[in-house]
């Protein structure tokens, strides 16, 4: 990669309106909901191109993605509103495209 991917600043400015999305949709604001999800990196080019992979992807590859997300975000979305969902797939696509380059590692004592 020879461009600086800015991966921390990326998935925490999208956990950030994630997290504002929720608040808002908790307190029925809809003007806050269109905001926060207007805010999500949906022209971030890497994540557009692993969302179809992530999609794709077998269950074994899902998993890792799939618990580091949990461990961030626990609660499944909500049924208020459909965009919540589609933000959590969205964040776990970029996820994933982390996980393809760089594996995640969850055992300390593994080398």
């Amino acid at each position: 990669m020879s461009q600086d991917p800015k991966a921390v600043a990326g998935l925490v400015a999208d956990l950030k309106m994630l997290a504002a999305f929720e608040t808002a949709a908790d307190w029925r604001e809809q003007k806050a909901m269109e905001a926060a999800f207007s805010a999500i990196s949906w022209n971030d080019a890497a994540v557009k191109a692993a969302l179809p992979e992530y999609l794709a992807a077998s269950s074994a590859e899902r998993a890792k993605v799939d618990y580091a997300f949990n461990a961030m975000v626990p609660r499944p979305p909500q049924d208020i509103d459909g965009r919540q969902a589609v933000m959590h797939t969205w964040i776990k696509a970029r996820m994933f495209s982390y996980n393809k380059a760089f594996p995640f590692q969850f055992n300390p004592y593994s080398n």
